[in-house]
């Protein structure tokens, strides 16, 4: 935080004033119904402390929309030392606050003050004018998708991380559970029969920015994946608090890659990152090319298919063309799932030589 801290000037005089949310007479809704930005912001601070009463009174949620507090009404004076209004002057003076007021760019993120034991969670993810009176549901969903991720970061064990730099592996963990939880929480929202492209639950969207991008602390593309192969077993619906927040953290501490495979496929994949920034059309076919090559290792087809699946239908993340035959896509897609049954069927043993099975024996060992 001192890093950030020391890059803070002056507040900003024509900022807009923070506002607590307006209080409404109900939350609840017909799907039919318009919903503004502060009801969903209402709401979601009303059912965070529900699900996790040890936030109760020490939780607020900031949308820097709107630059409007929810929670500061229910804050524990006696836990935190603030009240309604003194919260409201608070959150109006943190450093985050006037960071994100000269920075729209910066991401949403979460963060506890252990010295007035309040928890925040700011959304810096924006809203269009026309539609803070009257949500999308598309809009709805990416909010609640960051709501969650954020809300775990601060109520779910290993949310947060004891981290020296930035990019330090022990933050992967802390992503991991709180992308894990957003994915869940998705599911028990909307149920699992579509996919969704959100980059806080999209495998290939995470395998996309660890590799481009280098953001190794955000690659959670294996933990993603597990929760969605299992996604028709898991009775959703079911789930208590209690064990949501656990299956998010087992998903996590399960699929999580280790450091050195982490680093391992950073390596491995440099030469598809240096090819996407010349030609991305061309970064394509290497990656395609890569994973379905027949010696490919085990973390390397891993890895690859789930970054590959994303490109076979022609497009790029932004709608952009990829600049190849739809012959060869639509092959390489054939291929893919080929291999990828078979890598389902072997596991850890991918690609590796393997005894055939033997036929039983009867009792006086001749073969059945």
């Amino acid at each position: 935080m001192s890093a950030l801290l020391s890059r803070l000037a002056e507040p900003d005089k024509n900022a807009p004033e923070i506002r607590a949310f307006e209080k409404k007479p109900s939350d609840e809704k017909k799907p039919t119904e318009k919903k503004s930005l502060t009801e969903i912001f209402n709401k979601f601070a009303a059912d965070a402390v529900m699900h996790f009463p040890h936030l109760k009174g020490q939780l607020l949620v900031i949308d820097m929309n709107e630059m409007r507090v929810h929670g500061n009404a229910t804050i524990d004076t006696a836990k935190t030392g603030l009240t309604e209004e003194s919260a409201l002057d608070y959150v109006g003076n943190h450093p985050i606050t006037k960071e994100m007021q000269k920075d729209r760019s910066m991401s949403s993120l979460a963060t506890r003050d252990p010295k007035k034991n309040v928890n925040m969670v700011y959304i810096n993810d924006s809203v269009p004018a026309a539609e803070r009176n009257n949500v999308s549901k598309e809009t709805e969903q990416h909010l609640l998708f960051v709501l969650d991720h954020e809300l775990a970061h601060c109520a779910l064990k290993d949310g947060f991380a004891m981290a020296s730099s930035p990019r330090d592996y022990k933050i992967l963990l802390a992503e991991s559970v709180a992308d894990a939880y957003a994915l869940i929480r998705h599911y028990q929202r909307y149920g699992t029969d579509g996919a969704s492209s959100n980059k806080y639950v999209s495998p290939s969207a995470r395998a996309d920015n660890f590799i481009l991008w280098g953001d190794s602390t955000h690659f959670t593309s294996f933990v993603l994946d597990a929760i969605a192969q299992r996604k028709d077993q898991i009775d959703f619906d079911k789930l208590t608090s209690e064990q949501t927040a656990d299956l998010a953290r087992r998903f996590a501490l399960e699929y999580m890659p280790p450091q050195r495979m982490v680093e391992d496929i950073g390596r491995d994949f440099a030469n598809i990152r240096a090819a996407f920034r010349k030609n991305p059309s061309e970064g394509v076919k290497m990656l395609i090319d890569k994973t379905l090559d027949p010696q490919a290792d085990y973390y390397t087809f891993k890895f690859g298919s789930l970054w590959a699946k994303a490109f076979l239908d022609g497009k790029f993340p932004d709608g952009g063309d990829v600049k190849l035959p739809k012959a060869y896509l639509d092959d390489a897609a054939k291929k893919l799932a080929v291999r990828e049954a078979e890598f389902d069927k072997q596991g850890v043993l991918f690609n590796i030589p393997q005894k055939k099975p033997q036929p039983p024996q009867t009792a006086f060992g001749l073969a059945a």
